[in-house]
């Protein structure tokens, strides 16, 4: 089970919903910005995006095998 474990499975899917929207807008927008002999280039970290995706994907698939009782983890 992973981060997303305390996540309802339609809160997962509005979730995955939204991570891939902004993976298609990084993938698809422009990354350099230009005015005025000025520019913003914006970082793309769809690495990361893919990531989480792959975790909220991952949490049905472990909720079908996973027992009802699992350890408690400390921070």
């Amino acid at each position: 089970m992973g981060i997303y474990r305390h996540f309802t499975d339609a809160e997962l899917q509005a979730t995955r919903t939204r991570l891939m929207a902004s993976l298609q807008d990084r993938l698809t927008a422009p990354t350099l910005a230009a005015h005025n002999g000025r520019s913003v280039q914006y970082q793309q970290n769809v690495a990361e995006i893919r990531k989480e995706i792959a975790a909220v994907s991952e949490e049905p698939d472990g909720r079908s095998g996973a027992s009802s009782r699992s350890p408690i983890h400390i921070v």
